[in-house]
């Protein structure tokens, strides 16, 4: 079944261009937008982009050519069997879930992912009313941002800041546990615990998966220190010696803890779709919301306790 259904019976000539007149319904929204088929065409060319820059392989589907002689907008028939075709496509970009981790597919969505997440979740059991308030507070901070930002404010130049400002708490937190080499590869096992549920999720990565989204982070140019990420052993393999894998483990966990307690680059499309990712593919372990909270407490006590670590002279 389709979260998402598409619908384009309409369009509008306005200055001698088209428009179609999109309809997008899922179960507990709706959303209605008009759009050029070149926008679409920018859209389609932005999915190829990323599904290059963030590696996801996808088999996308086929965006509807231009007409070869004559120009679609002179044939009302020729309309209506582009809209047809800009419809199928649509549905199917929109229902690619690795894809709506993405703004410029967030935008053509209803408005009603965070309250279809929480209804969703609270029928399965996998919110508690204790987490449900945590969601609430998502809401409410989320409006009073609406409000901020509609509110005029000083054009002073911005520099980069390395710290946050705005009270963000910290909702993803990541500990890696234990590790495994295959093939002369480690793999990190690592589990990512949401504060807002009380599933966690375990997945596998390597020290090179990982060091790709920190990549796709420093193309965006956020106006925030991006943390620096673990260096590469110069000399030999991190594989032969236990202690440089502990070392790199380290490391790893706190960089996760760093990237992800800074509010501009948890909305930053890399880390978006990151999560995104370990949802999809990683392994739901369900824990009560007691045992959730301790695992967030001790995650944070084991952090600061690392902070606090006289700085070893690295081996990478």
């Amino acid at each position: 079944m389709l979260t998402y259904t598409v619908m384009i019976d309409e369009y509008q000539t306005i200055d001698d261009k088209v428009y179609y007149q999109i309809n997008i319904n899922c179960l507990e929204g709706h959303r209605k937008i008009s759009k050029r088929y070149s926008d679409l065409k920018a859209l389609n060319d932005k999915i190829i982009e990323k599904n290059s820059n963030f590696k996801l392989h996808l088999n996308l589907p086929q965006f509807p050519g231009r007409k070869i002689f004559g120009r679609t907008k002179n044939s009302v028939a020729g309309i209506k069997q582009r809209g047809k075709e800009l419809q199928k496509y649509l549905e199917e970009v929109l229902n690619i879930k690795q894809l709506q981790s993405f703004q410029s597919i967030k935008e053509l969505l209803p408005h009603q992912q965070l309250y279809q997440e929480t209804l969703q979740l609270t029928r399965s059991g996998e919110y508690d009313k204790e987490v449900c308030w945590l969601q609430m507070d998502e809401l409410k901070r989320s409006f009073l941002e609406r409000q901020e930002n509609k509110t005029p404010k000083n054009n002073k130049s911005k520099s980069k800041s390395s710290f946050n400002t705005t009270g963000y708490v910290q909702r993803y937190h990541f500990s890696i546990d234990d590790y495994e080499i295959q093939q002369d590869v480690v793999l990190y096992t690592i589990t990512l615990t949401d504060a807002k549920k009380t599933t966690n999720y375990q997945f596998t990565s390597r020290y090179s998966d990982l060091r790709e989204y920190h990549k796709l982070l420093k193309k965006e140019n956020l106006k925030v220190v991006l943390p620096d990420y673990p260096k590469r052993k110069i000399i030999s393999q991190t594989n032969e010696n236990p202690l440089f894998i502990q070392e790199r483990l380290e490391q790893l966990q706190k960089y996760l803890n760093d990237i992800f307690a800074i509010k501009e680059l948890v909305q930053s499309e890399p880390l978006q779709y990151f999560i995104t990712r370990i949802k999809l593919e990683g392994k739901p372990i369900r824990v009560g919301p007691v045992q959730q909270k301790q695992q967030i407490c001790t995650s944070s006590v084991l952090y600061e306790s690392q902070e606090n670590l006289p700085e070893r002279k690295s081996s990478f």
